[in-house]
């Protein structure tokens, strides 16, 4: 069954909700060139047993099947693939030779694996030096915010 990059993408976002490093390597699927990446007739992109529903097969994102790519899409779908859980990355060989934007991909997808996005600090001391809600039950909190938001497309 092949569906629009819009339906896998929606598909495999909904698969991954959740899990912080799946939806960083979800997302470097989507993001890359266009989606390029997340489209169904690829071999790692099933079908759910839902519809509507994706999921990545990262045994597929074998060495073989990226042979077709350039160097740079390479580098990229293997860090996505170790996010996923698949096999580990060898950082040394894999982040020089990225362009400007896979770089700028590669770094948002680390900060949103690691919860960058959901990491909050104290808002500060009450009066008598405890941190503490007004209410006196439990802290206030800012949230913070990406460490490096993902960046628009286009």
């Amino acid at each position: 069954m092949n569906a629009t990059v819009e339906q896998t993408a929606s598909g495999l976002r909904v698969w991954a909700k959740g899990i912080y490093p799946l939806e960083a390597g979800v997302e470097l699927l989507i993001r890359t060139s266009g989606g390029r990446f997340a489209s169904s007739v690829l071999p790692w992109i099933r079908a759910g047993e839902d519809p509507g529903w994706w999921w990545v097969d990262v045994d597929q994102l074998t060495e073989d099947a990226l042979a077709a790519y350039s160097g740079g899409e390479t580098r990229l779908l293997r860090i996505a693939a170790a996010l996923l859980g698949g096999r580990p990355v060898n950082l040394y060989q894999d982040i020089p030779g990225l362009d400007r934007d896979h770089v700028q991909l590669v770094l948002a997808a680390i900060a949103h694996a690691s919860g960058s996005h959901e990491h909050s600090v104290p808002l500060g001391p009450d009066p008598e030096g405890r941190y503490r809600a007004s209410d006196g039950t439990r802290l206030s909190f800012s949230r913070l915010g990406s460490l490096y938001p993902w960046p628009e497309p286009g």
